[in-house]
């Protein structure tokens, strides 16, 4: 599958997870056989862009493949600009998190918690696609089937967000509300896949090369990511990706 001009070596991905996704576990995953990885999310608070934390974040050397940075935040103009300084420290692909459950980024309203607010979060990706589109560089967005159970609105905004120039989908089969817990559903996937044209990445519970080839199935998305079954067991990626290709374990 193609972001924009960059190709994809195979459709399975490492999900950003803050502490855990950094340069040296990327550059394992990608070793190891994931096609795509994305950074830890960065903030958008420019009084945190000198921070020990964001820099190392943001610090992208030697990293293999093509380089994408999560950046997180509530301000469309800041984001733009933690966008465009992210581009100058290397990125080739901005993802905007609306998945983050945690409380003190949805605290902030950022993270999953922008989902609440749909103009807001558009005006959010319309603002960070302006900043990228003169550079080439492709904006992705990942989010969840929406803020809670009675709220659902996944697809509303993936439709928004494709009008507006996004060139990729993460969803992650659970709302706000359940956090990790439970698990994740695949028809609000579906349903995603089915509204927009653009690729479309299943999230959620993916802890096997059979259950990577069911949610495809059930999904219709055009590649999967796995977050926290590839701690302890970063090797996951070859086994998916040998198994989707081949159909042999």
């Amino acid at each position: 599958m193609n972001i924009g001009p960059y190709s994809l070596p195979n459709p399975v991905m490492v999900a950003p997870m803050a502490g855990v996704t950094d340069r040296p576990f990327r550059t394992l995953c990608k070793r190891l056989g994931a096609g795509y990885a994305v950074s830890e999310m960065i903030t958008s608070r420019p009084d945190l862009q000198g921070s020990l934390k964001t820099t190392r974040r943001a610090d992208h050397t030697g990293e293999s493949g093509v380089i994408a940075v999560q950046i997180a935040g509530t301000d469309p103009g800041l984001m733009a600009d933690a966008a465009l300084s992210n581009i100058d420290r290397g990125a080739q692909i901005i993802d905007i998190n609306m998945g983050c459950p945690a409380k003190k980024v949805c605290n902030k309203w950022a993270g999953s918690a922008l989902m609440q607010d749909e103009r807001l979060a558009i005006d959010i990706v319309a603002a960070v696609v302006a900043a990228c589109e003169p550079h080439g560089v492709p904006v992705t967005l990942k989010m969840r089937t929406g803020w809670c159970q009675a709220h659902k609105n996944a697809v509303t905004l993936a439709r928004a967000a494709q009008d507006a120039g996004v060139k990729m989908l993460v969803v992650h089969g659970r709302t706000r509300e359940q956090g990790y817990k439970g698990l994740a559903e695949y028809d609000t996937i579906a349903a995603v896949k089915a509204a927009v044209c653009i690729p479309v990445v299943a999230n959620g519970d993916i802890d096997s090369p059979r259950k990577a080839r069911d949610v495809l199935a059930a999904t219709g998305a055009d590649a999967v990511m796995i977050g926290r079954a590839a701690q302890g067991r970063p090797w996951i990626f070859r086994e998916v990706a040998h198994y989707l290709a081949t159909g042999t374990l």
